[in-house]
Order: C-alpha cells, then structure tokens, then sequence
C-alpha cells in the first residue's frame, strides 16, 4: 500500500518537481545558459549571469521575515490564573521556536519562506529528537566503586539535562522529499521518500527492537555509510517504514526484498508530523488538462524568467562590446604584420591591403537604445517581482515618511499571502507541540521559561503571526494609540498586546507594579539605605537625614527649604532620583528601617 501510494503521489507531482529542476532552480543557482540558440555557443560572456534572480529572491524572503514569529494563545477559560497559564504557554513556545531553529544547520522558518517564495511550495516537518529522550529517560545508576560526590554530580546533571534539554526539532525540508495529498491542507497521509545512511538505518531498527517492537533489524553490510533509499509513511495511528531501493541494489544485498516493511507500530502522537502550504502566486487554469499542483506552486520568477533571460544576454552582449572597444584589433599592411605581431606578444593584428600606418580598427557606433533596453527589461522584472523599496532603495522623488509608507505598504501586500501561509504552518507546528508535550508529560524549561500540563489545560489551540512592519508605519501607529489611550477609548492592556505587542500580558502587569511600588517614597529611601550600607556610608547618611529632618535643609535658589534629604540637584531625594509621587510625603527612615520623625 504505501509503494502504490508513493507511486501516484510521484505521479501527481512530477511535472512541478520537473519544473523546480529545469527552471527554478537553473535561475536561483545561475547554471542557465545565456545563449541557447544555434550558432550562438561561441558568442563570449556566456559565463557573465547577473544575480538579480537571485536577490529577487532573498530580498524577497528577507522583507517577509523582518521580524520574529509571535505567538498568542488565549485563555482556555475566562479568569486571572487562565490568563497566566496563556501567558506561560506563550513564552514556552516562543523559546522552543527559537531554540529548534538553531538547532538546526539552516535556520527553520527562513528556508520555509525561502521554499514558499521561490518554489511557491513548503513543508514543515516536527520531530522528536530520539537521543535527547533517551538521555532523559535513562536515570543514572551508582556505579561500583564510586564516590557520594561523584554520584550527587551525575544525578544533578541529569536532573538538569532532563529540565532544560529541548527534545522537539522544527525543520524545513525539501519540498521534493516529502509526497502528501495537494488537495488537503492537513493531509492525514504522508509519506518522506529520502535516503539514510545503511549505518543509521541499523541504529534506527536496532533500537526499535531492543524496545520490545517488532521489527526487522537492518544489515549494514560492507558499506556502513552506502545510502539507502527509503520510504517513511505517516498517518494519524500507524507509522512505517520502507525500503525502496532499486533493482540494481537489491540484485547485491541481503535478505530483504525490495518494498519490504521493516517496521509498523502504532503513531503515538497521534497527528502526521508534516504541514504543507503553497505561496499564493499561481492559480488554477480553465482547462481542466493544465490543472494540479503545478499550477498553484509557482515561485516569484516564474512570470519574469523570460525577462531575467533577455536581460541576462543584453549584460553579456554589453559586455562583449566593452571587450571589443578596449581589444580592438590593430590593422597593418604588408608583412609587417607577423614581425608586429611578435613584438606585441602576439596579440589581436589582422593584416590588411590597404595603405596606411598601423591602426586600431574602427568599431561600429551601436544606437543608445541598445543600452537602454537592459533598463526596460528591469521595470518590467520590479513590476512582476519585488519593489526596490522593498530591499532598502529610496525611489527618487520620494522625500516625506508618508510618501515612502504608502509605497511601501502597496509593495508589500504582495506577500501577505505568503504571510498567511507562514501562520498556518507555524500554527500547526506548535499545535502538535503542544499536544506532545501532553502526551508525552514533558516538563520543560527553555531558556528560563517552563512549560508544562498543566499550564497547556488539554488545549492545544494557539497561533502564530509573521506581521511585515515596517518601523517608520509602526512609530505612527503606536502614537494614534496612544492618543486613544489618553481618551479613553482604548485600555492598557489593550495597546500593550496591539500596540507595543507585549505577549506576556500578566508578566507585564508585576514588572508595572513592581515598579511602581519602587516608587513609593518610603520604599525608595528604604532601597537608598541599603545600597548605603553595602558601600559602608549608611552611617553618614542616617545622620544627613536626621539633619535635614530636625534643622531643615538650606533654601534653594532664594526659596524655600524643601523638607527631607536632599538629591544633587538640591530636591528632595525621591524628586532627584525621579521617583516622588504626588500626594506621597517621603518617610525619614533610620538605618533598622524604622521612621526618625516619629
């Protein structure tokens, strides 16, 4: 079943990882050939390919992953502590995302928009990590002979290794590597037709059978590291793995037949660990014939490849004509010729009939047109592509934020598709993550932020944003905020998540009221006498304050004394340090703490 399955889906798919081969990739990686038709082979600059289909590219993926994915969970339920849990789940899986990421050797969510942009297609993939499990199941065990503190220190370390060691990896693989239906957008089959090394394909089966399963061990045979050909079929209750070699292999090898199964045990999961979306460039033909997936994964060169050609000849064309103005042949009479061409090292001399002196020979004046139409093909590959300011260029003319924010966000409505598909994918992802992390019980601290369970309350529901801003739009927002904070129309809490996009709402209401509780006089003074006595001046400041609470403090600038310790400036100390509120008188406090005015 899952070979006829692999084999269809390769049927389905074939014309667009044809067409990712033989077109995009050529474009991407410049190894197109600039001239193409008969007799043009010995036309020079063939080697000369601009990088614009390149950095259409990456400029492309560079504006569309401007900043990190945030995360929002809501509350399972209404109430204070459902909030927390929210919250708490937010940052968990912020730093998941980030620590999967580089984990890996490419950074995850920039190849999956790199794939979205250029192929028009990607796929995610979630796995677990089996040697970090392993680690974190195999408590330590008192070897002989050794010591409390040897013991102790092992133990600890695996009591660290457990809480802190991040099982969970977030990749993007190629998006011809894994087979899955078009038609679904969470497909329930998928099947990953790679290669694997014979050594880890043994590893993989071995462990799988000293673990009680049932499974045929893999022979590595002469050639541990021989790559072998395999299918790994996915659903939401079985996982299998296949080999699929081909005849020539399997004519040499051991005892397994070709499209054996080596295993098939139940999908504990319970989800397909892949995601697949496409870019939003193509769209489905009339025609029923030209219908299927290569027509929704079209990458962002596919309408402009015949420009990127046309231009790629008129550079190299240009360039033969620098190389023939600055080595234009030299013309001489006679047999002159050969005894010149010796003492110029036998460089470019034709000989001719005519009389006359030695001569560079004339080159034909070319019409300006011919270096403009480089410029025309240019517009029209901007036009179909990604705006110069998009990548940083200023268009002439353009002088005020305004005007540079309404070209801006008109440009960039052209990946607000590819946006939406980052969502979905990124949503998916920490969905699955978060139900492994029920399933599997896990208790997690990544980077100083736990997630657990119970924090999770059976709820796997979250969502990811990948929101283009572009800081000069986003400093005019914040301020109308503001402005309908101060009316009233919009609360705090509000303009902190939307505004000023704080994701740890209720982490950031303690860190306000701590704040604000450092302001009160009393705990400021407080806060100043024990930085006093650490540096070893808390005496001499009990008795400043005393003074200036018994005798009062000296006028300042012809007026009035202000009551209490005095600051630099000659104001009241909680004033100087920026701390008085109004209504708050400031509290004399001795050095145990208590109040000397009272």
């Amino acid at each position: 079943m899952v070979k006829d399955y692999r084999t269809h889906l390769q049927k389905v798919w074939r014309e667009t990882h044809q067409k990712w081969e033989e077109v995009y990739d050529p474009y991407y990686f410049r190894t197109y050939k600039v001239w193409d038709g008969k007799g043009q082979e010995d036309y020079g600059g063939g080697w000369l390919r601009h990088a614009r289909s390149t950095s259409i590219v990456d400029h492309a993926v560079d504006h569309q992953l401007s900043a990190e994915p945030q995360v929002e969970r809501f509350p399972v339920r209404e109430g204070e502590e459902h909030q927390k849990n929210a919250d708490l789940v937010e940052n968990g899986l912020a730093a998941i995302f980030q620590e999967a990421a580089l984990l890996e050797s490419v950074l995850t969510w920039k190849m999956m928009s790199k794939h979205l942009i250029h192929y028009g297609y990607a796929v995610h993939e979630l796995d677990l990590d089996s040697e970090v499990l392993a680690r974190r199941a195999d408590e330590p065990e008192r070897n002989r002979g050794e010591s409390d503190d040897e013991f102790e220190g092992r133990n600890r370390l695996f009591q660290h290794y457990r809480r802190s060691a991040m099982p969970f990896r977030t990749r993007a693989p190629h998006p011809s590597d894994i087979l899955m239906d078009p038609t679904e957008k969470q497909p329930r089959i998928a099947i990953k037709h790679v290669k694997m090394y014979s050594a880890h394909l043994y590893e993989l089966t071995r462990t799988k059978k000293e673990r009680g399963r049932k499974v045929d061990v893999w022979e590595k045979g002469d050639n541990p590291w021989e790559e072998i050909l395999v299918d790994i079929c996915w659903t939401e209750k079985w996982h299998a793995l296949m080999v699929a070699g081909n005849e020539d292999f399997w004519s040499r090898t051991f005892h397994f037949k070709q499209g054996q199964l080596l295993f098939v045990e139940p999908n504990t999961w319970g989800f397909v660990p892949y995601a697949h979306a496409f870019g939003n460039f193509g769209m489905q033909p009339t025609a029923a014939s030209g219908r299927g997936p290569s027509a929704l994964a079209v990458g962002i060169l596919d309408p402009v490849i015949p420009d990127l050609h046309a231009q790629a000849q008129a550079i190299a064309a240009r360039h033969n004509i620098l190389i023939d103005a600055s080595f234009n042949p030299i013309l001489v009479k006679g047999m002159g010729a050969d005894e010149l061409r010796d003492q110029l090292d036998k460089g470019r001399i034709i000989e001719v009939n005519e009389e006359g002196t030695v001569r560079r020979m004339e080159l034909a004046q070319l019409p300006r047109w011919m270096f403009q139409s480089e410029e025309w093909y240019g517009k029209d590959i901007e036009e179909g592509t990604v705006a110069r300011v998009l990548a940083g260029i200023r268009e002439p003319g353009v002088i005020t934020v305004g005007q540079h924010a309404m070209i801006h966000s008109a440009a960039a409505k052209k990946f607000l598709g590819v946006s939406k598909q980052m969502e979905h994918l990124a949503s998916v992802a920490c969905s699955q993550i978060l139900q492994m992390i029920d399933m599997q019980d896990f208790d997690l601290t990544i980077r100083g932020h736990r997630i657990k369970p119970e924090y999770i309350e059976h709820d796997y529901s979250v969502q990811v944003h990948f929101d283009v801003i572009d800081p000069m739009i986003q400093a005019q927002q914040r301020e109308l905020e503001l402005k309908e904070v101060e009316l009233g129309i919009r609360s705090d809490e509000t303009y902190r998540s939307s505004g000023a996009r704080i994701a740890d709402e209720s982490g950031e209401q303690k860190r306000l009221l701590r704040q604000w509780i450092r302001k009160l006089p009393p705990v400021h003074q407080a806060l100043a006498m024990e930085v006093a006595r650490e540096e070893g001046t808390d005496r001499l400041l009990q008795r400043a304050m005393a003074l200036a609470a018994g005798q009062g403090a000296a006028p300042v600038n012809g007026n009035a004394a202000p009551s209490g310790l005095l600051g630099p400036d000659g104001q009241p100390l909680a004033s100087s340090m920026g701390q008085m509120d109004a209504g708050l008188e400031p509290a004399t406090l001795g050095q145990n703490g208590t109040n000397l005015e009272g």
